[in-house]
């Protein structure tokens, strides 16, 4: 009888132990996506009308915007995961977008946590370039979770990214050329033969005096990169590279 409660106590100890081991591993996974991906809302922190609202919102921006798409996430908790990381890894696996045009969002809650974030796919990261990203978050998401309300926060940054996206393209669904985008817009005073002539000149100098260690290390850097886009419920993209903002509250 002893050995037997003693068997007991064991047994029941190793399947405590497994359980808590797969309730922490699990606690930092990417949910798999339910429904439409417009909105995955496993923190609960979204009403049924809210969720519906958003869906249409998903919608409309995915038809009138080049096929571009805005999802939410929301969790409880990303465990020991950084926030951006995590919202990286979720645009990947949601695979956002069009295929080879990148061109969706993110916008990831963790509320143990307190962070929030913009993920922007490749494609969209001129519309909505990291500075931008960080000004939304801080209008239209940081004041309502401040104040408790996140279901509030969620809604009004949602409808500013789609705002963003559906204005960043023109009614053939062409991406406007933005002012603020780097190289658009923009008159650095130096004519085009005269900043060509300083580049062959450094790259010269590098050769001659450095053996070309500058140039080298310069064209590495360029050449470092990547890609990705989908549907209504994830499609055939997703690539994002870390573009966007994260903030806490």
């Amino acid at each position: 009888m002893k050995r037997w409660k003693a068997a007991s106590v064991f047994a029941l100890l190793v399947l405590l132990l497994v359980g808590s081991a797969n309730v922490f591993a699990a606690a930092g996974d990417i949910p798999s996506p339910r429904g439409d991906i417009y909105v995955q809302d496993f923190a609960e922190i979204l009403s049924q009308a809210e969720e519906q609202q958003i869906r249409g919102w998903g919608r409309q921006i995915q038809s009138g915007a080049a096929g571009a798409q805005v999802a939410v996430l929301t969790v409880d908790t990303i465990g020991d995961r950084d926030i951006e990381g995590y919202a990286n890894e979720a645009f990947r696996t949601y695979k956002l977008g069009q295929a080879g045009e990148d061109n969706g969002v993110l916008l990831v809650l963790a509320l143990q946590e307190k962070r929030i974030r913009i993920e922007v796919g490749y494609g969209l990261e001129g519309i909505i370039p990291d500075g931008k990203a960080g000004r939304i978050l801080n209008s239209y998401a940081i004041p309502s979770l401040q104040a408790g309300r996140p279901n509030e926060a969620v809604i009004n940054t949602y409808q500013a990214l789609g705002n963003e996206v559906m204005s960043g393209f023109d009614a053939s669904g062409n991406p406007i050329p933005q002012p603020n985008a780097v190289g658009q817009g923009q008159d650095t005073g130096i004519p085009n033969w005269l900043f060509i002539l300083i580049v062959a000149g450094l790259i010269i100098l590098d050769m001659v005096f450095f053996r070309g260690t500058f140039t080298f290390l310069i064209l590495s850097m360029i050449g470092r990169g990547g890609g990705g886009g989908g549907g209504s419920i994830g499609g055939g993209g997703g690539s994002s590279g870390g573009g966007g903002a994260s903030r806490g509250w």
